[in-house]
């Protein structure tokens, strides 16, 4: 597979601003980055990175790969709502993160790539080529701060 149809899927099924209604208010989620990388464990799980007030990172894993969408709020999300922020982003996106997965594992070689790149902020694009770097050195992605 050529890494322009992982792009090209990535523009039409991720590359779109979501509206849900959260806390009783519409909020407008728009999806700026699109990251896959090739991981060791074939299980299924999700992450939640802050970046700020209106910025995440949703991360979420599936049959050796983890997808890690950026994503800009309209406006600020209070922390109590990022239970409901996750459950319905892992609801509404888990068919297209799926395709996606689905066509990388048929023919994709590569580490990582960065797939959308849409106008992200500077602390996001930080953040994306942060992961890249390490995803391609296979280094760890998360840090271990505090003793266990």
């Amino acid at each position: 597979m050529q890494m322009e149809e992982l792009y090209t899927t990535a523009q039409m099924e991720l590359a779109k601003d979501l509206v849900f209604e959260i806390e009783g208010e519409p909020v407008t989620l728009s999806i700026k980055g699109v990251l896959i990388a090739r991981v060791k464990s074939k299980s299924y799980n999700f992450s939640f990175f802050e970046l700020s007030e209106n910025e995440f990172v949703l991360a979420v894993q599936m049959k050796g790969f983890t997808v890690y969408l950026g994503i800009e709020a309209n406006e600020e999300l209070n922390e109590e709502a990022y239970p409901e922020v996750v459950r319905i982003l892992i609801e509404h996106l888990t068919p297209q993160i799926a395709l996606l997965v689905t066509k990388a594992e048929k023919s994709y070689l590569g580490k990582a790539d960065i797939l959308l790149d849409d106008d992200m902020s500077p602390e996001m694009k930080e953040f994306f080529y942060s992961l890249l770097v390490r995803h391609r050195k296979g280094e760890l992605i998360y840090e271990q701060t505090e003793v266990a």
